[in-house]
């Protein structure tokens, strides 16, 4: 027969055992919790990089004294009959512009690369394409009818690379009256690319299956 004395010292011997088993489970969970790096969203994550990319724009339209800025990125815009190959497209997904200039952003969503193969293929084999003066430039790579609608006089194209080296959009640098680039201008835009494609490869390749 178990005594009261006997089973108080039952109790004891068996909250000693389950705190000494659960006390350090719960103290080691609480520093995990404590050590664990803030939860992120699809959303966060898309913000805090679009702000990223936005204040980078900012400053290198002050710094270039340009009159529109923009970025484009490629997407998968649906597939061919009957084949199912992927159709390649292209949106411009941040632009700034001087307020005297019209916005482009809208009217450039889900364009089919097609539309614009010789600009984008210079820039896909030679990553930039310079025209400082599209009135007299021998060969405008089809772009006189977008500069004039867009009231351009003066345009740049440099690519975006992702971390791999693949392409994955393209920086345009516009001015209404003809302009020419100097070489620490150039020195700068592309220091800022570098950047700014590190920033959306990384947004793009994050949390992807390894």
């Amino acid at each position: 027969m178990i005594t009261t004395t006997s089973s108080s010292i039952l109790v004891a011997i068996i909250v000693a055992l389950i705190t000494a088993i659960v006390g350090p489970i719960i103290v080691n969970w609480v520093k995990m919790k404590m050590e664990k790096p803030p939860s992120t969203t699809p959303m966060h994550d898309a913000l805090e990089t679009s702000t990223l990319v936005d204040t980078q724009l900012e400053n290198m339209m002050e710094e270039l004294e340009c009159d529109r800025i923009w970025i484009a990125q490629f997407h998968n815009g649906g597939y061919f009959y009957p084949t199912g190959r992927s159709i390649q497209k292209f949106s411009i997904f941040y632009e700034k512009c001087s307020p005297d200039v019209p916005t482009i952003q809208n009217t450039f969503q889900n364009i089919p690369v097609s539309l614009f193969p010789r600009p984008i293929a210079k820039v896909y084999k030679e990553n930039e394409l310079a025209i400082p003066n599209l009135d007299e430039a021998k060969d405008t790579y089809g772009l006189e009818y977008f500069a004039s609608q867009c009231e351009t006089k003066g345009s740049y194209l440099i690519g975006l690379h992702s971390l791999d080296n693949h392409l994955i959009g393209i920086m345009g640098i516009s001015y209404k009256t003809p302009h020419d680039l100097k070489k620490d201008q150039w020195i700068y835009i592309r220091q800022k690319v570098g950047a700014i494609g590190t920033l959306l490869s990384e947004y793009l390749y994050q949390n992807q299956p390894k």
